[in-house]
This record gives C-alpha cells, structure tokens and sequence, in this order.
C-alpha cells in the first residue's frame, strides 16, 4: 500500500483503536501508532523505514541457551521515526510505580503509548521464559479495576492486562534487552522527511550495517559459523538449535529471518525509488529470505536428533551468507 496522511484519531473507543494484526511486535506497535497520528502504512513499509534487518549473535548467561542469535537489528524502533525525521527518545523510569503514574496520565489523556516488555509477565502469553524487549501499546485504562488495555501483534482484540502485570513487564535488566520502563507517547507525529528520500536512506543505512559493522550482519555470520560446532556438542544442543529455528522462522519474523517481509517493503519502495528494481533488490532479497527458511529448517531437523550434523548446518549458513552478499553488493552498486 501507498503512504497515506488523513486526520488523526481525536478519541479512543473499542472501535477507533487502531490495531491491525502483523508479524512483529515492534513494526506492528508502530503502525498501529502512525495510523493513530494519521499516518497510514503496511507493516512492511513500518519495518523497512527502521532499517529492521541485523544478525547479532551473542553468547548469553543463560544454562539451556548460551547461544543466542538475533535476526533483527538493535535499536529498531528508534531508527523509524529517526529516519522520517521524527522527534524520538524513549522515557525511562526509576521504578514501577513512577512509570505506571506516567502511563496512566497519557492513558487518560487518550493517548496511546508505545511500550516495551518482558512477555514473561504478561498474563496472555503463558509463559515463563523470559524474552524482554517486546513491544506492544497500551491504549486505555480501567481505574476502577486497575486494568490496562493493549493490542500486541497478531491477536485481534484489545487484551485486558492487570496494570501490576504491566508494570513488572516494562524493566528488564538482562543484556542486550535492557529497558527501564521505556515507553514513547506522543502527543502528535509530523513526518519531517520526504518518504523517497526516508526510504533511500533507510536501505541504504541497512545495507552498510550489514556489510561493514563488525557485531552485525556478515561479522556475526561469520561468527556464529565458527562456533556451529560448539552448539552441536553442548548438552543442552537440542533445544539450542530449536530455539535457533524459531527465532529464525517463527517468532514474530514474518519467515525467512525477517527477509520475507523486508523484500515486501522493497517491492514497495520500487513506487518511490526506481534504482530498487533496475538492481532487483526485491529479488535478491525473496533468494535471501528463502535461504534462511532453509536453515531453519535445517535447525528444526537437526534439533530431533542425538548427534546433530554440523557440516549441514555449515552448509546452509554458507547458502545463507552468500545470498547476503548478493543482495548487499546490490544495495552498494544502487548509489541510494
């Protein structure tokens, strides 16, 4: 879809709340708060103009997985509205009950907030795994019954959260996901940037990210491809290289790593830039998502077995580099 500007919403009901249901919660959450501020985009455009691509492995302090890969870039939601020329900061607190005093005041105000939780303590997800820094919004209050009303990702409905539950949700202290009941709330949004020229600048900013930073993109492939053998002989192997397929291909990527959702931002921005399909970066960027829906795949089969095959896994992760590569190459010989 086209960009689209129209009034901006003047009071929230259970029928102006303006959620539609997507693939990650980060590019869903911003939408849903651009469409607020009359500001009308697909979630793959959302994703995009954040430069949402990365590949961050690190070696966590965790006993059943001390490997962790992230195939979304760092500091995402910031570059969004960074990139549209968009006032950003995030506002963080000293405790849980000066950030949920804050929440509430913009909540009665009908404005609604940009959060970032921990969906271990978010009642509707049933689970005790922690996984920090997952964005959501927060849309109204019920004072009388203590009772935040959220929309996340793909459920449809507002979920009623109790604002306690909420308030445990927004800090989290563990590397890399740190956030201090980091919520962004505000009361208007103006694009201070030309979409071609937001969108240039954001593939172009991904791409060097990718080829050149020395914790992302192609260096932590590289990385990770060196320590494979290490994941595949750890105790805890099976579950590790499960958690790497659902990272991978499930939890809220859209498939591919997120590649499959960023090649529909690139046909996308084929409208406002024509160097994307004189270097078919949609193309190059469909090779690369299906080469990691291959080797997560390759994680998901490995996973059920005793002794999982390390130079299969090699194997696919030398597929998935040089799909990078390709694409990457691309972006630099586009002169965005």
């Amino acid at each position: 879809m086209n960009i689209q500007i129209s009034k901006p919403v003047s009071k929230i009901s259970d029928d102006r709340v303006c959620h539609r249901s997507g693939n990650h919660c980060g590019s869903t959450a911003i939408r849903d708060l651009f469409e607020f501020h009359g500001i009308l985009m697909s979630e793959a455009m959302c994703f995009g103009l954040g430069g949402g691509l990365g590949v961050t492995y690190f070696k966590a302090p965790l006993e059943k997985i001390p490997y962790i890969v992230h195939v979304r870039s760092m500091n995402y939601e910031q570059r969004v509205f960074e990139n549209l020329g968009i006032p950003f900061s995030w506002s963080t607190f000293q405790d849980t009950v000066e950030a949920a005093d804050d929440l509430r005041g913009y909540l009665k105000r009908n404005i609604p907030v940009l959060l970032l939780t921990n969906i271990r303590h978010l009642p509707y997800f049933g689970t005790d795994t922690d996984f920090p820094g997952h964005a959501i919004v927060a849309w109204k209050i019920d004072e009388k019954t203590n009772t935040v009303f959220v929309t996340d990702t793909e459920r449809e409905a507002l979920i009623a959260v109790p604002e306690d539950a909420i308030s445990r949700a927004r800090f989290s202290k563990d590397p890399p996901f740190v956030h201090y009941g980091n919520a962004f709330s505000p009361e208007a949004i103006t694009l201070g940037r030309a979409i071609p020229e937001a969108i240039a600048i954001a593939i172009k900013e991904n791409g060097e990210r990718l080829l050149n930073h020395p914790e992302d993109g192609l260096a932590s492939l590289a990385a990770w491809k060196s320590d494979l053998e290490h994941w595949c002989d750890h105790e805890h192997r099976q579950w590790i290289l499960r958690f790497a397929y659902q990272v991978i291909e499930k939890r809220g990527t859209g498939g591919g790593g997120f590649r499959k959702m960023y090649a529909e931002f690139l046909k996308e921005a084929e409208v406002f830039l024509p160097q994307v399909k004189e270097h078919n970066l949609v193309e190059k960027m469909q090779h690369a998502a299906h080469a990691w829906a291959h080797y997560a795949a390759t994680f998901k089969h490995q996973s059920e077995m005793e002794s999982p095959e390390v130079d299969e896994l090699r194997c696919e992760l030398d597929k998935v580099i040089e799909a990078e590569k390709r694409y990457l190459v691309a972006v630099e010989n586009a002169s965005l």
